[in-house]
């Protein structure tokens, strides 16, 4: 009976000891990498860091995170995890988790703006853009090849296109995110008094995609942007454009 009593105090003092952990200590121990976390405090289970750079693009401030000690019971890890990078900046929130299964994700929130977005995707055509993105994913769960589960959207708030060609309102278009049998499938609505868009984008393994829908431009659309669009594909009965592209990523 000693025994057990004695087997008992030592799990939970060592229960403590593991709950309490100071998350600078186990920051500190961590090898070398290109992430790098500063200003660590509080405990492994619930801290906070000031500044964590997951590589020269992408550095998130004010990352606070608390563990449910409950996904434990289904041998996974779980955290409610947000961050915050200032006033009209990146932020976000939502809770991961990682287990035998693999990666998931529900109740994810990000909002940023079209300078970040630039700068995490960077491209060579010759546009501006303007607007703010947010996410909102309320569920994700990893598959083969890409998903088991994906329910989301992504909205582009008073979109802007700026180019030589002329200047598009696309007032804010939307991305309704979805999974199919391990594909990640998007469908894409846009609406404004100079274009209608309606796209379905479906990626597969090996980054194979496949993209149908049509886009239908207004007479306030610019002339050469209107005639741009001839160039995509052939007008369907409606007037509007037919679009039809597969390939890799």
């Amino acid at each position: 009976m000693k025994v057990k009593i004695a087997i008992l105090v030592v799990l939970v003092y060592c229960g403590s000891l593991l709950v309490n952990l100071p998350a600078a200590a186990v920051v500190s121990w961590m090898p070398a990498s290109t992430v790098k976390i500063n200003n660590v405090s509080g405990s492994l289970w619930n801290g906070q860091a000031k500044q964590i750079i997951i590589n020269p693009k992408v550095t998130l401030h004010n990352v606070q995170w608390n563990v449910q000690l409950k996904a434990l019971l289904n041998l996974a890890i779980g955290a409610d995890v947000s961050f915050y990078n200032g006033p009209n900046k990146m932020s976000g929130k939502g809770f991961v988790q990682y287990g035998l299964t693999g990666a998931s994700a529900s109740n994810v929130m990000v909002d940023l703006t079209s300078a970040e977005l630039l700068t995490l995707i960077p491209t060579k055509l010759p546009v501006k853009i303007e607007g703010d993105f947010s996410a909102v994913i309320q569920q994700i769960k990893q598959g083969d090849p890409y998903c088991e589960q994906l329910q989301g959207r992504v909205v582009w708030h008073n979109a802007f296109v700026y180019s030589q060609m002329g200047n598009v309102n696309l007032a804010s278009p939307s991305v309704d995110l979805g999974c199919d049998n391990g594909n990640i499938t998007a469908f894409v609505t846009q609406e404004s008094e100079q274009l209608n868009t309606n796209l379905d984008i479906n990626l597969g393994e090996g980054g194979i995609y496949q993209l149908n829908g049509e886009i239908q431009g207004t007479d306030k659309l610019p002339p050469s942007i209107a005639q741009s669009l001839t160039w995509i594909g052939p007008k369907n009965d409606s007037g509007a454009t037919t679009v039809s592209f597969k390939g890799v990523l």
